[in-house]
């Protein structure tokens, strides 16, 4: 049987394939300076000013808003900024949130890659559950990243930390892993049963000489099995032509026998 082929288990695993890719992106459409927006007297200390109202901050730098008009503003295209370590200390939330971010991207994107050879390989039971356990854990890593908002700069002071783009997309990474895995454990899609060339010629054969003719061939009809002879009728019809056979044998005289008689 073929090792490759397109969709042998149907296409039900471009469910969670396509549900795992899409989480993956969103997972990577963040800069690294978009995870939250923070405010508080660390925004002063970080710009320099007064004036300045909040900060875009991320796992491994931030962005400054730009003043337009009477309103500060993102501007998603700006630079982001590196960290001063004597403004921002990074403490174990921190780095703790950070690892879990990496290890759901790796996972996630791994498991995504993973289902999608689905598509065109046979997958056993426990390779398919296996898959959904890889997405599962992305999915736990993306929510323990979310340990971030409990850091220093978020709860020292009057500084605080809302949702921002990065976070947000975060969520819904999370919760498309959650339910690709939850996906994989519901249902196994059996593997369909697709013939090679040699079982397709031999079923080919049983089927003709199963079938009967369909355009007036010699097919075995119900009458002619009816006037088949019984074993022992056609025993008894051999013992009588034998008999025949014999006495015939018995009146043939040669020429010279016939003269003299």
């Amino acid at each position: 049987m073929p090792s490759l082929r397109l969709l042998p288990h149907g296409g039900y695993t471009l469910i969670p394939a396509t549900l795992s890719t899409v989480a993956w992106l969103a997972s990577l459409s963040q800069d690294g300076c978009d995870y939250a927006r923070l405010t508080g007297f660390i925004v002063a200390s970080a710009t320099k000013s007064a004036s300045v109202e909040f900060l875009e901050v991320g796992f491994t730098a931030y962005r400054e808003p730009v003043l337009e008009g009477d309103d500060w503003k993102i501007q998603r295209t700006g630079e982001c900024l590196a960290y001063d370590e004597n403004v921002f200390h990074q403490d174990a939330f921190w780095m703790a949130a950070k690892a879990f971010a990496f290890i759901a991207l790796v996972l996630g994107g791994g498991g995504a890659l993973f289902l999608w050879f689905s598509s065109c390989c046979l997958f056993s039971r426990g390779t398919w559950r296996w898959a959904g356990y890889e997405v599962l854990l992305a999915s736990i890593s993306q929510s323990l990243g979310f340990l971030w908002f409990a850091t220093s700069i978020c709860n020292t002071g009057d500084s605080q930390c809302t949702l921002s783009y990065g976070s947000k997309a975060n969520i819904a990474a999370a919760g498309l892993w959650f339910i690709s895995a939850l996906s994989i454990f519901c249902k196994y899609p059996q593997p369909k049963q697709i013939l090679d060339e040699d079982e397709e010629e031999e079923q080919a054969v049983v089927n003709v000489v199963d079938s009967p003719s369909q355009q007036g061939g010699e097919g075995t009809s119900e009458r002619d099995v009816e006037n088949l002879p019984l074993e022992g009728d056609a025993k008894a019809n051999l013992q009588v032509d034998d008999k025949k056979k014999g006495n015939e044998t018995v009146v043939q005289t040669t020429p010279a026998e016939a003269d003299l008689l």
